[in-house]
């Protein structure tokens, strides 16, 4: 079964990123009986698809889980901050405990809509 330039290039793109290097890759196209100029051209895309950083790096968080997580952090502060000054317990003079989480929260929220609008 032929398979279209663009089928090929997602797939073994896909292969490339598990990490198949490209020497399997042309080696695995060939089996299959593909033409070297088409080998050629599915090689280069996908090398110009690394290049560009289309590749997700596996330990970078998208902008849903940085705002999930600035939410959190503002509320853990929220209601450090509220306990602090009802009392319910004594931070010593180390007020930002409480402060703390709610800034870093913000932040977080920031840095989300920030790489919101670079994405899109």
């Amino acid at each position: 079964m032929a398979q279209s330039f663009n089928e090929l290039v997602k797939f073994y793109h896909a292969k490339k990123i598990e990490g198949m290097d490209f020497s399997q890759i042309r080696k695995e196209m060939k089996d299959k009986g593909i033409d070297e100029n088409t080998i050629n051209s599915v090689v280069r895309e996908i090398d110009n698809k690394i290049l560009a950083g289309d590749v997700k790096k596996p330990g970078k968080l998208d902008a849903r889980q940085l705002r999930l997580i600035g939410w959190a952090l503002m509320i853990v502060g929220g209601f450090a901050t509220l306990g602090l000054y009802l009392k319910w317990f004594d931070l010593k003079g180390y007020h930002f405990l409480a402060y703390g989480p709610v800034i870093a929260g913000y932040l977080m929220i920031v840095a989300a809509r920030r790489a919101q609008k670079k994405n899109a």
